[in-house]
C-alpha cells in the first residue's frame, strides 16, 4: 500500500534509485579496500581499524554495510574469487571452442600477466590460510574447486574421445589443478613474463602425453 506523507498528505515518494546504487558501490569500495590490506598485510593486517584507514571511512560505515568483519571477510573472498579463481572459466564455458581449444584456453587465462597484480595474489594467499578455521569460506572453495575440476576434467574427457584416446579425465584435472595453485605460488615470487610462460608450458607438459597437442 502507498504510504502517506502526514504533514501535507501528498504520497512519499520512493527511495531514489541512485541511493541504492550509492550503497553498492560504497560495500564495493570497502571490499576493495580490506583486498588491499589482506594484500599488504596478510590476515595481521585485516582490522577494522586498518580497514577503515584505507578506505578513509568510521568504524560505523563498515557495520552499516556488513554484519561484522567475519561477514567482510567472506565478501572479500567472494570478490578475489571473482577476479581471480573464474578467469580459467572464460575458455572452458566458450561453447563454441572445441574441446581441446577450452583447455588451452584455461591455461592460458590462468597464468595472464594481466591476471598477476601481486597485492592481489597475496590476499588471495591470505584467504587461503584462512579456510582451515572458516567453515563458510571453505564451503565457498570447496564449491569453487569442485566447479573448476569438474569443468576441467569434462574438457579433458572430450578432447580424449575426439582423439580416441585413453585419459583418466578426473585424475588428471585433479592433478592439473594441484600443479596450476603450485605454479602460481611460484609465481607469485617472481617477476616477468618467463615465470608466466614456463608454468604454461608445464601444464601442457602434463596434459599432452594423455591427449596430443592442445595449444599452439
Amino acid at each position: 500500500m502507498t504510504s502517506i506523507d502526514p504533514p501535507t498528505g501528498r504520497k512519499a515518494r520512493p527511495a531514489p534509485r541512485f541511493a541504492r546504487k550509492q550503497a553498492e558501490v560504497r560495500r564495493g569500495e570497502l571490499i576493495e579496500a580490506a583486498i588491499r590490506c589482506l594484500g599488504e598485510g596478510g590476515v595481521s593486517g585485516f582490522t577494522v581499524e586498518r580497514i577503515c584507514r584505507e578506505a578513509r571511512v568510521s568504524r560505523g560505515l563498515i557495520s552499516h554495510h556488513f554484519a561484522g568483519k567475519d561477514e567482510l571477510l567472506v565478501q572479500a573472498y567472494e570478490a578475489m574469487t571473482a577476479y581471480l579463481a573464474e578467469v580459467p572459466f572464460a575458455g572452458l564455458d566458450e561453447p563454441g571452442l572445441a574441446p581441446e581449444a577450452r583447455l588451452a584456453a584455461a591455461i592460458e587465462a590462468s597464468f595472464d600477466p594481466a591476471t598477476f597484480d601481486r597485492t592481489r595474489l597475496r590476499a588471495w594467499l591470505g584467504l587461503w590460510g584462512e579456510l582451515p578455521g572458516h567453515p563458510r569460506l571453505a564451503a565457498l572453495h570447496r564449491a569453487r574447486y569442485r566447479r573448476y575440476r569438474e569443468g576441467l576434467a569434462e574438457a579433458i574427457a572430450a578432447t580424449a574421445r575426439k582423439r580416441r584416446r585413453k585419459a583418466e579425465a578426473a585424475r588428471l584435472a585433479h592433478s592439473l589443478v594441484a600443479l596450476i595453485d603450485g605454479l602460481w605460488l611460484e609465481c607469485c615470487l617472481e617477476s616477468g613474463d618467463e615465470p608466466l610462460a614456463r608454468a604454461r608450458a608445464a601444464c601442457h607438459a602434463l596434459l599432452e602425453p594423455h591427449l596430443g597437442k592442445i595449444g599452439a
